[in-house]
């Protein structure tokens, strides 16, 4: 129901429009409207967003599906953004699974990526395997089509519009030249087997050895050794087993989602500035984009945090355990402790970031209510709340700190009850006594509500999907099918089917009565109607049928 530029939406669209679309693509007339722009918040500032018409829409689905058929399964394995079976928790399973040891973390901002999207590169990669110029100069128009901002006209020289359907698909297919190039960087940086052992840490080991079979040997001996062999199991455990700075041994690693971009360098920090500036004169040269030098940093894992799709991650420091040497294959009955999961990458939640989203619900550092929610249904409310916390912990759940949700939860469980408390013109107390501690709503059909009270545990793996091979992937059947060759759901008629849309009810600001009402008992967005029931129904002089009759018409198709 969002309109395009044009003003129009779904409601009413029937095969004769389908029709009507297909003539003018066949005949290379069809000429797509420009987009209507509007913003969105962004973390500073606002994010413009291109809204095209529904007959757009139709076409860029098209093309959509024509493009994910032919690109998808040779896209590379480390990009996840806007792909089917893959999300921002595969990437992130990938960086904690995949970057153990990694030393040095380059955050890649590319500045304006949708907005400065070259078209004529863009259409050269379409032609290295497309070899139909229609469908290319059907892209084209798409790209071309400008926008409409405060109802004045604008050209568009680069960039998809964000919003669109196939700005994702096409952007992939753009930053695909990227991952290869970043690829090639990764076998061109890549040496050694292993890192090269640590003489100290040799060194230590044998004097240890040495300590145990002296003790061995001569029994008496063994208290006089114990407080040198503590000594020297603490300087080993604060030596380095392998020497980190061996310049025979190098990884460079990459993850991108859309436009964000990592990439991990195990080695020298110089080694991660020469492939921070191999990308930077990539990007420049070929793609025609840059790297942000301002938000462009390289970060060293090991004493400082990076981010990643709203993540903050950074190498973990070792774990020690007690351990009997026996169990290692030693013929010393001697328990020593161990250092285990050295440079394993730690995923966490940015706090700071959470502490600014929690001052919506917050008042002179207490939780408080809010005031744009009292005049809303109860059970609403709590819904609004839930889907507030739920979200952030199915978004977090793979962080170790997870657990630190619970303060978010309990800020979000008192701004809940304040906000009830204000509806109703009573105390939180009396809230309590009234809902109960976890606030569980009755509905008067008897179910009920409650405020989320999930544990919040971490997750250790996300699902993944399975690996692409190099054939054209195929698409189950559709869950729902289109109801568009049926008859009108009201008078039966086959002629000039239509759908009629309508907002959720909730949303119209009053109670629904006729028509409205069969739709919401339905419980669904749209119905087949012909155009005489369509044009009454808009013109409120709607009287038809029962109820009932029309469920049992639906039902039975």
């Amino acid at each position: 129901m969002t309109p395009g530029s044009d003003g129009k939406t779904l409601d009413g669209y029937s095969m004769e429009a389908i029709h009507k679309l297909i003539d003018l693509l066949r005949t290379e007339q069809y000429r797509p409207t420009p987009v209507r722009r509007t913003y969105i918040p962004k973390s500073k500032g606002k994010r413009p967003l291109g809204v095209p018409s529904p007959r757009d829409k139709l076409v860029q689905e098209c093309i959509r599906l024509i493009l994910e058929a032919i690109y998808e399964p040779n896209f590379h394995d480390n990009s996840h953004g806007f792909r089917p079976g893959r999300s921002c928790h595969t990437a992130l399973e990938s960086l904690r699974r995949n970057w153990t040891g990694t030393k040095w973390a380059i955050e890649a901002d590319l500045t304006e990526c949708f907005e400065r999207i070259n078209h004529h590169r863009l259409l050269d990669i379409l032609r290295e395997r497309i070899q139909d110029d229609r469908f290319i100069n059907l892209i084209r128009k798409f790209l071309k089509a400008g926008y409409l901002e405060n109802w004045e006209y604008h050209q568009t020289y680069s960039g998809t519009p964000q919003g669109s359907v196939i700005s994702p698909i096409l952007t992939n297919l753009y930053l695909d030249q990227l991952d290869r190039k970043l690829e090639a960087l990764c076998q061109q940086h890549t040496k050694g087997k292993r890192r090269r052992k640590n003489p100290a840490h040799a060194g230590l080991l044998y004097q240890r050895k040495r300590l145990l079979m002296q003790g061995e040997a001569e029994p008496e001996l063994r208290g006089t050794l114990q407080d040198e062999l503590r000594d020297l199991n603490r300087h080993i455990l604060q030596t380095p087993v392998s020497d980190y700075n061996d310049p025979a041994y190098a990884r460079v690693r990459f993850l991108r989602y859309a436009d964000d971009v990592i990439i991990g360098v195990t080695g020298p920090k110089a080694l991660a500035e020469q492939v921070k500036d191999d990308v930077a004169r990539f990007l420049e040269e070929d793609l025609k984009l840059e790297l942000n030098p301002k938000k462009t940093r390289i970060t060293h894992l090991p004493t400082e945090q990076a981010q990643f799709l709203g993540y903050r991650f950074k190498t973990a420091s070792p774990r020690f355990r007690r351990l009997n040497m026996q169990r290692i294959g030693s013929p010393h009955n001697v328990v020593r402790t161990a250092r285990t999961t050295t440079g394993t990458i730690k995923l966490l939640v940015p706090l700071r970031d959470l502490s600014k989203k929690l001052e919506r619900y917050m008042a002179k550092g207490q939780p408080a209510a809010l005031r744009t929610f009292v005049n809303q249904p109860t059970d609403y409310i709590i819904r609004r709340y839930n889907a507030t916390i739920r979200g952030w912990y199915n978004y977090y759940q793979l962080a170790e700190n997870v657990c630190q949700l619970n303060y978010a939860r309990y800020v979000l469980h008192y701004s809940l009850a304040k906000t009830l408390a204000a509806k109703e013109r009573s105390s939180v107390s009396k809230i309590f006594k009234k809902y109960r501690k976890n606030i569980v709503f009755e509905k008067p059909n008897g179910r009920t509500i409650c405020f989320f009270d999930q544990p919040m545990r971490q997750v250790k793996k996300a699902g993944r999907a399975t690996p692409y091979l190099d054939v054209l992937p195929t698409w189950a059947r559709r869950r729902t099918q289109t109801r568009l060759l049926d008859g009108c759901a009201i008078c039966a008629s086959p002629q000039n089917v239509e759908m009629h849309h309508v907002r959720h009810i909730r949303k119209r600001g009053k109670k629904p009565q006729g028509f409205t009402s069969y739709m919401a008992s339905i419980n669904r967005k749209q119905i087949p109607v012909c155009r005489k029931c369509h044009r009454d129904i808009h013109r409120g002089k709607y009287d038809g049928p029962s109820l009932s009759s029309v469920l049992e018409g639906l039902q039975a198709q």
